[in-house]
């Protein structure tokens, strides 16, 4: 009967992959050299705001939308922006969790948190009147949006299965809970604080904007993570950024 259940499972989540490549391709294609107006880069923008876009470069497509930012705006030269990528190239980013569901659950607030954090730094781009760094984030925050639908729904799938055993891996998971940029970024104690102090992201938000919303949705909560043992920090969730 428990291969069964494996299978149906399995079988469950490339249903989901599926539904979610075919979005995907009808949706949220997008290039970066035609669809962002860099004629419309602002090279007064400030330099937290280049510092933390530079921190955000760690994700292929991602990436090269904000380089190009970088460099179309005179924040950094095109070989500032090639030896920052080499120096995130060279440290390996260990998966912090060691089961396929842990994963899953890790990357739903991963995912869900990377969004915000280009939401909360495209309002910043706004309000310096830079509209080509504004798309791009609303671009690359859209990705991230249908990013965190998948992994979130692949929880629900857990939680339907085994929701005691999934429950006792949140909990795990919230207590350890670190951004892979913590890990890759170099001069992250820096930047950390500056990501805190333009208030793009923080243990505060993650915990008001993050975790009680995704908690919520998964029909849990932190009381009843708290009543599997040991309690979940106050606030402290992830590590402070500025670690």
């Amino acid at each position: 009967m428990k291969g069964s259940s494996n299978t149906q499972l399995e079988n469950r989540f490339y249903e989901l992959y599926i539904d979610f490549f075919n979005r995907a391709e009808a949706e949220r294609r997008w290039n970066v050299q035609k669809d962002i107006p860099w004629d419309q880069c602002n090279s007064k923008a400030s330099d937290a705001i280049a510092l933390i876009v530079e921190s955000f470069c760690a994700e292929s497509k991602h990436s090269l939308v904000l380089e190009e930012w970088l460099v179309r705006s005179g924040k950094r030269s095109i070989q500032e922006v090639r030896d920052f990528a080499g120096t995130v190239l060279e440290r390996e980013w260990e998966l912090p969790f060691s089961t396929p569901r842990q994963m899953m659950i890790y990357t739903t607030f991963q995912e869900l948190s990377t969004g915000l954090n280009y939401k909360n730094l495209r309002r910043k781009a706004m309000e310096q009147g830079d509209k080509a760094l504004a798309t791009a984030l609303s671009f690359v925050a859209r990705d991230e949006s249908a990013h965190y639908q998948f992994f979130q729904d692949g929880v629900k799938l857990y939680m339907q299965e085994d929701r005691d055993g999934t429950l006792e891996d949140m909990k795990k998971v919230l207590e350890g809970f670190r951004m892979p940029a913590q890990d890759l970024i170099p001069n992250w104690e820096v930047r950390g604080k500056t990501i805190i102090g333009e208030k793009v992201f923080s243990d505060r938000i993650f915990y008001k904007d993050i975790m009680r919303p995704i908690l919520s949705i998964l029909g849990t909560s932190r009381d009843e993570l708290q009543a599997l043992g040991e309690k979940l920090p106050e606030l402290t969730v992830p590590p402070s950024l500025a670690r």
